[in-house]
């Protein structure tokens, strides 16, 4: 019984650790899904995650907090999508700009906020729920009951998506988009508007990643304290074979790595060793699946709008 009560707590502590990964892996695959690359989601948990932090320290309601996240996560997607569509930059310089901008805007901030640089003060973070009936089932009740709101929020925003993206008209279409643009633009369809919308929803999700992240268990906000989840998340992605189920079980396997690593570090292991264990999960797991990987046709490709071409080729 004591391995099950054990194995039950290190499977609660993997839940807990996937769910930032998990967002932030949502966010790259509907943006991707549509044919924008957002590599920028590391920047846009950070920038998010001091939003989230802010919102809930003058307010005191973390899910006050959590909406900050979600519009900030949302505003650096309507940079993106702004540069990277309309005016067809390159997607990677673009994200690059954003992980670039995300911790030096929270640093900057910090400082004159709150007269640190390093951590914010503590603030109210989401309460643990508790399910009936199922909470005072020894090992079942550890592993599905007691976690923060925003972690069963999760779940519901994969599933929603999943649904979305492989059941309706606007999620084919997004798919679509990211396949062939050109052919959805015969139909009559804005390709231009339905990419836009898949990146601000993408961004949404890496906002709500980065409330998360300070919301559901640190409950304060500490400049880099992503530690490379956004690019975790990039990869578990590709990993996941940009679908929302298959990402979620990718970052389960980063989140059980993570966990692993804090048992490690409990039993004497050197930090630099198991730091990187999540990282080399993650190098394994595309090495595996690199074989079978096939991202959409046009992720990444430019679709020339006509603002963004010179004026002598629009008079043509």
């Amino acid at each position: 019984m004591d391995f099950w009560i054990s194995f039950a707590n290190f499977f609660a502590s993997a839940i807990r650790l996937t769910a930032p990964i998990a967002l932030g892996t949502l966010a790259c695959t509907i943006s991707e899904r549509a044919g924008v690359i957002n590599i920028g989601i590391e920047g846009t948990m950070l920038f998010s995650g001091f939003c989230a932090a802010v919102g809930t320290y003058y307010i005191g309601s973390p899910w006050v907090g959590l909406l900050c996240g979600c519009m900030a996560g949302a505003l650096l997607a309507v940079i993106l999508g702004l540069l990277a569509i309309y005016c067809n930059g390159q997607h990677i310089v673009i994200g690059i700009g954003l992980n670039l901008f995300g911790p030096g805007f929270a640093y900057m901030m910090m400082r004159s906020l709150w007269d640190t640089t390093g951590i914010s003060p503590w603030i109210a973070g989401f309460q643990t729920l508790t399910i009936p009936g199922i909470a005072s089932i020894p090992v079942l009740g550890t592993m599905l009951s007691g976690y923060p709101a925003c972690v069963y929020l999760g779940f519901l925003a994969v599933a929603i998506m999943q649904y979305l993206l492989k059941k309706t008209a606007w999620g084919l279409r997004v798919c679509a988009v990211g396949e062939n643009p050109a052919a959805v633009a015969t139909l009559g369809i804005n390709v231009y508007h339905l990419r836009m919308q898949a990146v601000v929803l993408g961004g949404v999700f890496a906002g709500m990643a980065g409330a998360v992240m300070c919301l559901s268990s640190a409950n304060v906000f500490v400049n880099d304290m992503s530690a490379g989840t956004g690019f975790m998340a990039f990869a578990a992605n590709q990993f996941g074979q940009w679908s929302p189920v298959g990402g979620y079980f990718a970052t389960l396997l980063f989140g059980v790595m993570s966990a692993l690593r804090m048992r490690l570090q409990s039993f004497g292991v050197a930090t630099q060793l198991t730091q990187m264990m999540p990282y080399l999960a993650a190098l394994i797991g595309i090495k595996l699946t690199g074989m079978r990987m096939r991202a959409p046709a046009a992720n990444g490709a430019p679709y020339a709008h006509p603002l963004s071409m010179p004026c002598k080729q629009r008079g043509k």
